[in-house]
Order: structure tokens, then C-alpha cells, then sequence
């Protein structure tokens, strides 16, 4: 669609940036410099009250779900929701004294005790407890569920009766899967958990989610806030004398805290932030200051609103006519220069990890063991890394450069490197050739084309294949299902990677042999080694060995190279307006974070 079309469909006025800025001013368009035939009236007094928009719709309170752990998701419950644990950029856990300690208490077997700080509180008053997290220990590690979900072949559940009919909270935790004992409460309400096998991801495995006393309402019917905790709690420690109760359990905790259960009932969102959820809407979320909290970041505002009815130039304009005051929209060239025209305080960087991959099971050119890897060392010397950074990212972003970490989801830089080379199609040609391979060879790339940023990426990998006897040509399968339901459709995708809510599991799912989320079907006996020697270190500190080791196992074996990072921006206006709040130095907004906790420090107060 053209620009003009964009903006006719977006019932903008045509006439370019300055026309668009001009109308969000109230201003009069006209084949003449800029110029209003009145001032506006000043807007209300807003002082209090922040609006941020990003393209990221909510929806879900519930962080166990795949509703939950959408990026609006994660968004919304930074700021909502306080825990024992965050994630930071880096993938490493901070830990909030202020609301309790997790403490490991022994390593044989693996054994975590969690202590609730005394002044922690819901959202309506109530005190987190013990009970809280032993729902959480019910939903995620899976022992008490009776059905598991069942995926038809475009990804949906099948068997919603199923579930609805038994046991299922179908949010099994790739750490508490090894904690199937039911935890032990004290005297003093800490809880303990043993675990089967040594976690390394055990600082993070368990938090607070969803309230016990809520779903003890909601589900069971007991409307005292104690009483229906204590009921959750005599439901997930003896389930077959309340069978029922955990099916009614199961089936709210699944579904009861979506964006359409507190559309209509938002009192049921309770949480434990700094703010509340006053309202959830088509439009987005609208916070409130939680009057109950009592932890180590007070709100800063009375309210804060989280609109994602915005398409992105239509962000900017919001912008500028001071509607709102954070802004987080898509990167483009059109957004980019309308933050110019806005005279805008904007913060770009880097997103998610964009990375080549491999796949390597059936029958393509880059799998198997003969003549495969050196098809695949050929194809990544042929990658024009530095023109990919100059040519489509480095516009968006000036300061990008080539991404040289080989596990993105565990951090900048984490785990070894990939150094940076130009693309060397002769000694491309001549792998392939001492390696008997007939050339041209066809490989099929499967990528989110309708992105123009990786449209141009793809056009510039394919052009650079070419000179070494590579011929690429786009997938025609979906790549929003192709990725994981049609290994044989594709022979090499270009994926954003992005951070994972357990950093150590997730690199086992995605590189070991029988790894949930291994679409490559990556199989190799140094890297499995590798995973196992990592998954089954407990202490933090000496993860970055067995990280190195790891990323040295795939770059030697040819299985991943990445490019660069996705461009992003975060944008302020260089001075508030009439009314509104002074938000001050806003960071740039990451979706791919699996945890934004941090990214709301404007917000609150340190």
C-alpha cells in the first residue's frame, strides 16, 4: 500500500509529515508554510496521569500462559506485577530483598527455600503468602494435571473439552517439571522445594503469579479472602479429596485472567506492583496507583495508561500534539523521519536477535552428515554480515554493528562469538567443491517477508550466495508455522531470537537432541554433552564457561550464524505539554525481554 493509501485508510489528511504534524496540531493545511488560525484550547490537567503506546497488545495477567508471555503481556505486568526475582538485559537474575529471598539450601538434592517479606501485599490489601506460591507450584510443575493439550496442524488446542472437563492447568514449567513432591510450608509459611535433578535455572523457576485467595473466590466460591486461600491450599496439597475444586482451579487459572475475563471483571485483576489494573479495554490497559504497596519502587504517577490502538505514525502524532508521552512504535523509515519533524527525543538500539539457522534434519542440502556441513560453511561465508548492518539496520539505527553473540537469549555477547568477516564466495566455491558438491545448489529461505527489513536482508543474502554456486530462493511455506510444523519446506530461516523467562532451558529446548523447541533438528553428540553440562550447573556464576563451550560447539559445527540485532526506538517529547507530565530520560523499549520490570523505572520511584 502507498503512503497516501496508508494515510487515506488511516483517515489522515494527505500532504505528507508536516501535514499529519499540522492536523494532530489542530493547525489548518495549506500549500503555504505552516500556520494555525488559532491556538488550541489547553487540555486538561494531566500532570499525574503518563500515557505510553506501543504496537504490543495485551493479553494476559497470568505469565504462565502463552496469552501471558506475549511482549504487551510482559509490558503490563513489569509494572503491575513485583516478584521475588526479575531477569535484566543480560538474561542474569536481581533479586527484590524487599519482597522476600529465594535460598538455596542444598545442592544434593538441588533444594530452594522462598521467605515472603512481612509487609508484601495484593493489590486489595491481602497478604502473599505460602498459598500463593503453591498454586503456582500446582500450574506449573504439572503433577497434578490429569489432560495435556492437544495441537491440531495449524498450532490450535483441539481438545478445549478435554482440558476444560479434567485437571488441566497445561502450563508445565520446564524447571518445576522436576519438583513433583509437593513443596513443604513451615511454621513460619517459607516454602521448600527439592528438586529431582540439579536446575540451573532454579533462581527464577518460581515467583508469584496469579493470587490464591482470587481464584479461591472466582473458582470455588468462597468469598473470605483467608478462607478461599485456605481452600486452594487444601485443594493442590490433597487433590484427591477435592478433585473437582482443582478442576474448577485449573480452568479459572487458565483462563480467568485474559484480556477478555478482566474486560469484563477487571476487579479480578489483583497484583502486586506498584500499580493496579483499573480497566482493561480494546484501546489497552489503564493503571492505577496501588494504594496497598509497600515495596522498593513506588509509583511515580497516579495513573499510567498502556494504549495499543495506535497504528505507528499515528503514535507520532499523538505525540506531538501531546495526547501521549512515551511512545514505542515500529521502526521505519516514515516513523523515523516523522519524530524528526516532531522535533522528538528519540532512543534507538538494538531488538531481538536476528540469526541464520540451519536445518538439518531431512533431506535438504544442509542436513545430514556427508556432504551437509560443508554446504552450510559455505552458505554462512557467503553472508554479507557488515553490508546487512549497513544497507537495512544501520538507516534505523546509526550506532548497529555486526551481532557476534552466539546465544542471544542469554544476553549480549553471552556464551563465545562469531568474529566478524566479509563475505568470501571463493572459498565458498572451493569448500564445496573439494567437498564433491554439484553446484548450482537450491536452498529454500524461509522468511517473514512482509517485513521489508528482512525482505531487503533476504535479497541481499541471496545476491551474495550466488558467486559461490548457492542458488536461494524464498520458501513458499507460511513462516509463521512453517518454522516448527514443516521441517522439509525449508532449508535455512532467518529468526529473531529473543529472551527467554528461563534462560538455561530454553537453550536446551531449542539445541538439544530432543529439545522441545529444536525446529532445526539439530543432533550432536558435543553439543548434547555441552547442554548437559550446563543444565546441570546450580551455581550462577559459573554459567559463562558452560555458555562459551556451547556457542564454540555450534559456530565450529556450523549450526547457527548470527547477523545483527532488529532496530528499535522509544521516542519523548523534548518537552512535556501544557498539562501533561514531565516524564523525564525514558530507555529504549526491548520487546524481546522476557521480563521489562526494569524498563519502567521512569515510572516509578527508585
Amino acid at each position: 500500500m502507498t503512503r497516501a493509501a496508508q494515510e487515506r485508510a488511516a483517515g489522515r489528511p494527505r500532504g505528507g509529515r508536516r501535514a499529519l504534524l499540522a492536523a494532530a496540531a489542530g493547525c489548518a493545511v495549506a500549500l503555504v508554510p505552516l500556520a494555525c488560525s488559532s491556538s488550541p484550547e489547553p487540555g486538561p490537567d494531566r500532570s499525574g496521569d503518563a500515557v505510553v503506546t506501543v504496537g504490543a497488545p495485551f493479553g494476559s495477567l497470568n505469565a504462565g500462559t502463552p496469552e501471558g508471555r506475549l511482549p504487551g503481556s510482559v509490558l503490563v505486568r513489569g509494572l503491575v506485577q513485583d516478584g521475588f526475582v526479575a531477569l535484566d538485559a543480560t538474561g542474569a537474575a536481581v533479586m527484590d530483598p524487599v519482597f522476600g529471598t529465594v535460598e538455596k539450601t542444598s545442592d544434593d538434592p538441588l533444594t530452594v527455600r522462598y521467605t515472603v517479606g512481612p509487609d508484601v501485599r495484593w493489590s486489595d490489601g491481602t497478604p502473599v503468602t505460602a498459598a500463593d506460591l503453591l498454586l503456582e507450584w500446582a500450574a506449573r510443575s504439572g503433577a497434578l494435571d490429569e489432560v495435556a493439550p492437544e495441537l491440531g496442524e495449524d498450532g490450535e488446542v483441539v481438545n478445549r473439552d478435554a482440558l476444560d472437563a479434567g485437571v488441566a492447568f497445561a502450563a508445565t514449567s520446564r524447571a518445576l517439571v522436576h519438583v513433583q513432591a509437593v513443596p513443604a510450608v513451615d511454621d513460619e509459611g517459607r516454602v521448600t522445594l527439592r528438586y529431582a535433578q540439579p536446575v540451573a535455572d532454579w533462581q527464577v523457576a518460581l515467583d508469584v503469579n496469579l493470587p490464591a485467595h482470587v481464584l479461591g473466590r472466582t473458582a470455588l466460591g468462597v468469598e473470605d479472602a483467608q478462607e478461599a486461600a485456605e481452600a486452594v491450599v487444601a485443594a493442590v496439597t490433597a487433590p484427591a479429596e477435592h478433585h473437582d475444586d482443582l478442576v474448577a482451579l485449573s480452568r479459572t487459572w487458565r483462563t480467568a485472567f485474559d484480556e477478555d475475563a478482566l474486560a469484563a471483571s477487571a476487579a479480578d485483576a489483583v497484583t502486586t506492583g506498584p500499580y493496579a489494573v483499573a480497566a482493561v479495554t480494546a484501546g489497552g490497559v489503564e493503571l492505577v496507583r496501588n494504594e496497598h504497596y509497600a515495596g522498593s519502587r513506588p509509583a511515580r504517577f497516579d495513573s499510567v495508561r498502556v494504549r495499543t490502538d495506535l497504528h505507528p505514525l499515528d503514535q507520532v502524532e499523538a505525540l506531538a500534539s501531546g495526547e501521549v508521552d512515551v511512545v514505542a512504535p515500529v521502526a521505519t523509515e516514515d516513523v523515523r523521519d516523522a519524530l524528526t519533524d516532531a522535533e522528538a527525543d528519540v532512543v534507538t538500539g538494538g531488538d531481538a536477535a536476528w540469526q541464520l539457522v540451519a536445518q538439518t534434519a531431512g533431506t535438504g542440502p544442509l542436513a545430514g552428515a556427508d556432504r551437509a556441513p560443508a554446504v552450510r560453511r559455505a552458505l554462512w561465508l557467503t553472508v554479507p554480515r557488515e553490508q546487512v548492518v549497513t544497507d537495512v539496520v544501520a538507516p534505523l539505527w546509526p550506532d548497529a554493528v555486526v551481532d557476534t553473540a552466539v546465544l542471544a537469549t542469554v544476553g549480549e555477547g553471552a556464551g563465545g562469538a562469531v568474529a566478524t568477516a566479509r563475505p568470501d564466495p571463493d572459498s565458498a566455491a572451493t569448500l564445496l567443491a573439494d567437498a564433491g558438491v554439484d553446484t548450482p545448489v537450491a536452498v529454500r529461505v524461509l522468511a517473514n517477508t512482509t517485513d521489508p527489513l528482512r525482505e531487503q536482508t533476504v535479497a541481499l543474502l541471496t545476491d551474495a550466495a550466488r558467486a559461490a554456486g548457492l542458488e536461494l530462493t524464498a520458501s513458499t511455506a507460511d513462516p509463521t508455522t512453517a518454522l516448527w510444523a514443516e521441517p522439509d519446506a525449508w532449508d535455512v530461516a532467518l529468526v529473531p531470537t529473543v529472551q527467554d523467562e528461563l534462560p538455561v532451558a530454553s537453550l536446551v529446548g531449542r539445541w538439544g537432541t530432543d529439545g522441545t523447541s529444536n525446529v532445526t533438528g539439530w543432533s550432536d553428540e558435543a553439543t548434547d554433552a555441552a547442554l548437559a553440562a550446563l543444565a546441570a550447573q546450580t551455581d550462577p556464576a559459573g554459567l559463562a564457561a558452560g555458555q562459551a563451550t556451547l556457542a564454540a560447539r555450534l559456530v565450529e559445527a556450523g549450526a547457527v550464524l548470527p547477523l545483527v540485532h532488529a532496530p528499535a526506538l522509544t521516542a519523548t517529547r523534548a518537552e512535556p505539554a501544557e498539562g501533561a507530565p514531565r516524564v523525564g530520560e525514558v530507555p529504549l523499549l526491548r520487546l524481546s525481554r522476557a521480563d521489562l520490570t526494569d524498563w519502567w523505572s521512569w515510572a516509578t520511584q527508585a
